[in-house]
């Protein structure tokens, strides 16, 4: 099976010994590392790009999924950084999101600029995936891990005002700046989708300054688990699983 992974950092010791592609997509040329693990072929893209500097409202998110599903991607693996805007939830956390909220403005949100396509997003993580993740987060004692979350995605590139937070955290739990749309055209392209997010600080209001430093820091502090995690994960993908992923596309003219 092909299974690709997306992050906005480097995953140590995940892909090895890659080799190094540019996906033509109408989208722009996408730069893929493909790799072998076992059973599966691997490819992960930096969501940022191949030189990480693309800023987070100006992600080439149609280019990231059309290569994934040019290179006939069936699962992807995301790897996000969050702020908690709950106390519940602590940096070091992991979530494991059951569902978002799109608070961005300016974003290409969709393939389907140019016929009447209505794709269903009732559960937009793949639930066999997420459960994938779950198991083997389980796995390790040493980590605090949350098996749902709503995730809500902000504009940026700035981070959200203590207001702005105390308004999201009514109705959301962790926020980031890249699950969307980049969810939502994996589903248009049929691809099974789910999200591991680590929380590297507490949202504007609930610490006294946030830096990008410190999510940073956190992030490479937890690097090797989240390798490990989903190496684990990738090795327990069944090719036949229990989901509407590619079902969920609905290309009736109301």
């Amino acid at each position: 099976m092909k299974i690709g992974i997306i992050s906005g950092h480097s995953i140590a010791n995940l892909i090895k010994d890659p080799e190094k592609i540019m996906v033509e997509t109408a989208f722009g040329d996408i730069s893929v590392e493909v790799s072998r693990e076992k059973k599966h072929d691997l490819f992960f893209i930096n969501r940022h790009g191949e030189k990480s500097d693309v800023p987070p409202h100006k992600v080439n998110h149609l280019g990231n999924i059309q290569a994934f599903a040019s290179s006939h991607v069936e699962c992807i693996l995301s790897i996000g950084t969050v702020g908690s805007m709950k106390k519940s939830i602590q940096p070091r956390d992991f979530v494991i999101p059951h569902d978002f909220v799109d608070f961005t403005k300016s974003r290409q949100q969709t393939f389907f600029d140019d016929k009447r396509v209505h794709v269903d997003m009732t559960n937009p993580y793949c639930p066999s995936l997420r459960d994938s993740l779950i198991k083997n987060c389980k796995k390790f004692h040493e980590i605090t891990f949350h098996e749902k979350g709503i995730y809500l995605a902000t504009e940026g590139p700035r981070l959200e005002t203590a207001s702005e937070i105390n308004y999201f955290s009514k109705f959301a739990d962790i926020v980031g700046m890249t699950g969307s749309p980049e969810i939502v055209l994996a589903r248009e392209r049929n691809i099974c989708y789910a999200s591991l997010c680590v929380v590297c600080n507490m949202a504007a209001g609930l610490q006294n300054k946030l830096t990008a430093d410190e999510i940073s820091r956190i992030y490479t502090e937890k690097e090797s688990v989240i390798s490990n995690i989903l190496q684990l994960t990738i090795d327990s993908i069944d090719v036949e699983r229990d989901c509407n992923c590619k079902n969920d596309l609905s290309k009736v003219t109301l």
